[in-house]
């Protein structure tokens, strides 16, 4: 409104000035400041009201431009009115007020009407530039909620997936290994205690991951025995980094699962994490697997890998990277590549 006034004040004065110097006779700068900012403090909240409660669009300007025509003839014929009266009371003496009217009815007219049409414009211009700010704003709050809804639903998908493959390790030793069955247990709860933790969180510190996994390998050491070993490279510069929370467990269960659970001979599951420019890449390796399809197809398959895939380009988009391939002499390596950056909290540590 304030900014509306300005310029309607601005517009009517320097154009009222500029007619009457180019006809000789003008007054003070001031004067016509004065006399434009008592009839636009006035007239100006009238024509924005207007062009709020009657906007002109494709679908109304039919009924909008024949009630904006008549406002802006009745608003400039007040306008010029006091107009002329402002403009007669110094010369009263020497200046009829009829003869004073009409000078102002035939000389400025045009100068209010174009105020009017002008400021109508500008309004219907903030309008439009509002509703699209405002769209986007909408769209961008409902792409983040489904984003949201998205990723919880991954997760909420991939915990009782996670569970159910540790009370069947769990089982497996009931019989056979009554301690060590115990012993899973007990650390399947300090695991559901580390991730209820962090159950409202999409993104965790590298550090916190690691030590969720660490847990879940117990289990699997305990499970197989001198036949399978677990070897963590970790930089401690990335401890702080976020990372997605549970991305890691599903890529060593699938190495596990394809590599000793399918093999008779020992293996080594291998976790790195290393930095590289601006960017954390996070592997997951073994020694006995070897991949029996291309990857497009493998991610399609089961929990682990595609929900990881997905998470990763809902949290990322573009700017991560998500590999697994062969090598040599044997074995498959999980690679995944995300931007580098702390949380909020670590970094304040």
């Amino acid at each position: 409104m304030t900014g509306g006034w300005a310029l309607a004040v601005a517009l009517f004065a320097s154009q009222w000035y500029i007619y009457d110097a180019i006809h000789g006779h003008p007054e003070r700068i001031a004067y016509y400041l004065a006399t434009s900012a008592y009839i636009w403090g006035v007239l100006t909240p009238v024509v924005v009201w207007l062009a709020r409660r009657r906007p002109v669009d494709s679908r109304t300007w039919k009924s909008t431009l024949p009630l904006h025509a008549a406002a802006s003839l009745a608003l400039t014929g007040l306008g010029v009115f006091v107009e002329a009266s402002i403009g007669w009371l110094p010369r009263a003496g020497q200046w009829r007020f009829q003869a004073a009217l009409r000078h102002y009815f035939i000389h400025h007219t045009q100068i209010s009407l174009v105020t009017y049409w002008v400021l109508l414009g500008v309004v219907h211009v903030y309008r439009m530039y509002d509703r699209a700010r405002s769209r986007e704003i909408r769209a961008a709050q409902l792409e983040a909620q489904l984003a949201e809804a998205q990723l919880i639903a991954l997760r909420a998908q991939l915990q009782p997936h996670f569970l159910f493959n540790t009370l069947q390790a769990a089982t497996m030793l009931i019989y056979d290994d009554p301690q060590g069955a115990e012993e899973i247990l007990l650390s399947l709860g300090e695991l559901l205690r580390i991730s209820l933790r962090a159950l409202q969180q999409q993104e965790v510190p590298l550090g916190q991951e690691i030590e969720f996994l660490k847990h879940y390998t117990a289990i699997q050491q305990r499970r197989f025995g001198d036949r399978l070993r677990f070897n963590f490279q970790i930089e401690e510069a990335l401890v702080g980094c976020a990372v997605p929370s549970l991305a890691l467990q599903p890529l060593v269960e699938n190495a596990i699962r394809h590599g000793i659970g399918k093999h008779k001979e020992p293996d080594v599951v291998t976790v790195r994490a290393f930095s590289s420019e601006d960017r954390v890449r996070l592997e997951v390796s073994n020694l006995t697997s070897v991949l029996d399809d291309t990857p497009e197809r493998l991610f399609s398959r089961g929990v682990g890998l595609a929900n990881t895939l997905a998470r990763l380009g809902q949290l990322y988009g573009s700017r991560q990277s998500f590999e697994i391939r062969n090598v040599r002499p044997r074995g498959v390596v999980v690679l995944m590549s995300i931007p580098f950056r702390t949380l909020a909290g670590e970094a304040a540590r």
